[in-house]
C-alpha cells in the first residue's frame, strides 16, 4: 500500500485518460453485489469496506479502491480481515506510534470478545480505523494535486472521530461483560433431589490450530459441529472454552495467542446459535501443555482449544 509520487501520477493519468478500462488494471469491482451472510461483524465489515471502495474509486484512487474491494470480498466470505498495520502505509514518524497504539487497542478489544459482544460497533471501528490511516497516508504523501492535503486531513479527522466513538462502545460492552461474569452469583443451594440415573459427562472436544495462528481449520469446524451436536442431544447450553499454546515464542505472547484461539472458537459457537451468556472463555498460554516439551519447542498437540460441555 506504499505509494510514490511517480506511481500516483501515473495511476491518475491512466484513470483520467481511460476511465472505462480501470477495472482491467485494478480489481475494484469483484466485491460488489456479494451476499455477506456471515456474522453480524462480517456483514458490517463488508458494508463498510464497500463504502470505502466506492469513495476511493469516485475520487480516482483505484489502488486503494482495489485494496478495500479485496477486504470487502474477504469479509463476505467470512475470512479473517484485520485492519491495516502502520508498516503497511507510508506514514510520517509521528503517525506511526499513533496507529500502532490504535491497532493494539483494536486487537485487545477483539481478544476480549468485542467482535461478538458489539458486532456493529466493532465493524465500524475497524473500517473507520482503515479509513483514518489511509487518509493520513494520503495527506502526507505529497501528491502535488492542488489542495489535496487539506481535504485528506479533514477525511482523517472525520474517520478518527468515528473510530473513537465506535471503539468506546466496543470497550464498554467488553467491560460490562467482564463485570457481569465477575458478579455472577453462585447457584443457590437447594434440597437434594431424588437420585437420577448417572449420565456420563461428555468428553472435551479439542480444536487444533496451526503454528502462531488463531484461524480455525476445516477440521476444527468439524470438531465444533460435533460439540454442538452433543450439546443439543444432551440439552446442554453452557460451554467452557480454554485456549492453549505451545512453548515456542515468548510466554506473554503465547498467553494472548491462546486467548485469541479461545475467542475464535467462541465466535463460531455464537454463529451456531449458542447464547453469549452460556460461554466462558479463558486462555492458559503455555502453562498447561498436553505434551511436555522444553522451552522454545513447537508441538502441534499443545496448540489447541478445549471445549467442555457443562
Amino acid at each position: 500500500m506504499r505509494k510514490s509520487i511517480v506511481l500516483i501520477s501515473a495511476l491518475a493519468a491512466v484513470v483520467y485518460t481511460a476511465p472505462l478500462k480501470a477495472d482491467i488494471v485494478f480489481d475494484t469491482s469483484t466485491g460488489l453485489g456479494l451476499t455477506a451472510d456471515g456474522t453480524a461483524f462480517h456483514q458490517g465489515l463488508y458494508e463498510g469496506y464497500i463504502g470505502l471502495r466506492d469513495e476511493r474509486v469516485h475520487v480516482l484512487d483505484p489502488l486503494d479502491g482495489e485494496h478495500f474491494n479485496h477486504k470487502a470480498r474477504r469479509a463476505a466470505r467470512r475470512s479473517n480481515v484485520m485492519p491495516d498495520r502502520a508498516q503497511d502505509r507510508r506514514l510520517i514518524d509521528e503517525d506511526v506510534a499513533v496507529f500502532k497504539s490504535a491497532w493494539k487497542r483494536i486487537h485487545d478489544a477483539w481478544d476480549r470478545g468485542g467482535r461478538s459482544l458489539a458486532p456493529a460497533d466493532a465493524a465500524k471501528a475497524q473500517v473507520s480505523y482503515d479509513c483514518w490511516i489511509e487518509a493520513r497516508e494520503g495527506a502526507n504523501s505529497g501528491y502535488g494535486l492542488g489542495n489535496i492535503a487539506s481535504f485528506r486531513n479533514k477525511d482523517a479527522e472525520a474517520c478518527k472521530a468515528a473510530f473513537e466513538e465506535a471503539m468506546a462502545a466496543v470497550e464498554a460492552a467488553a467491560n460490562l461483560h467482564l463485570t457481569m461474569l465477575e458478579r455472577k452469583p453462585a447457584p443457590a443451594m437447594a434440597a437434594a433431589p431424588a437420585p437420577a440415573p448417572a449420565m456420563e459427562a461428555p468428553k472435551p472436544f479439542i480444536v487444533f490450530f496451526g503454528f502462531d495462528s488463531a484461524d480455525i481449520t476445516a477440521a476444527g469446524n468439524r470438531v465444533i459441529d460435533d460439540a454442538m451436536a452433543t450439546a443439543e442431544r444432551m440439552d446442554i447450553v453452557d460451554f467452557t472454552i480454554t485456549g492453549h499454546a505451545d512453548r515456542a515464542g515468548v510466554e506473554a505472547y503465547n498467553l494472548q495467542l491462546s486467548l485469541r484461539r479461545a475467542n475464535a472458537v467462541r465466535e463460531e459457537l455464537l454463529a451456531r446459535g449458542v447464547k453469549a451468556s452460556g460461554i466462558s472463555v479463558a486462555g492458559r498460554g503455555e502453562a498447561e501443555n498436553a505434551v511436555a516439551t522444553a522451552d522454545g519447542v513447537r508441538e502441534a498437540a499443545n496448540r489447541r482449544v478445549e471445549i467442555i460441555l457443562l
